[in-house]
């Protein structure tokens, strides 16, 4: 049975992408506003990747993974 908060309209969730857990440690609120001043950002296994921009490993910037974009 699946969810629907409409009828005939899917919960929004089961078509959210999936991404991989995080590799690294989480950075502190500094590091995120340094990285987003350089016009870059880690993704969460650590790669270099544009602020909203998803690394070739398929993990997320760590602003897009805390929400913060």
């Amino acid at each position: 049975m699946t969810l629907e908060r409409y009828p005939g309209v899917p919960a929004m969730e089961a078509k959210m992408p999936k991404y991989p857990a995080p590799t690294q440690s989480p950075p502190d609120v500094h590091v995120l506003c340094d990285w987003e001043m350089s016009g870059g950002c880690e993704a969460t296994d650590g790669c270099w990747v544009e602020p909203d921009g998803i690394c070739e490993h398929g993990h997320q910037s760590w602003l897009l993974h805390m929400g913060m974009i």
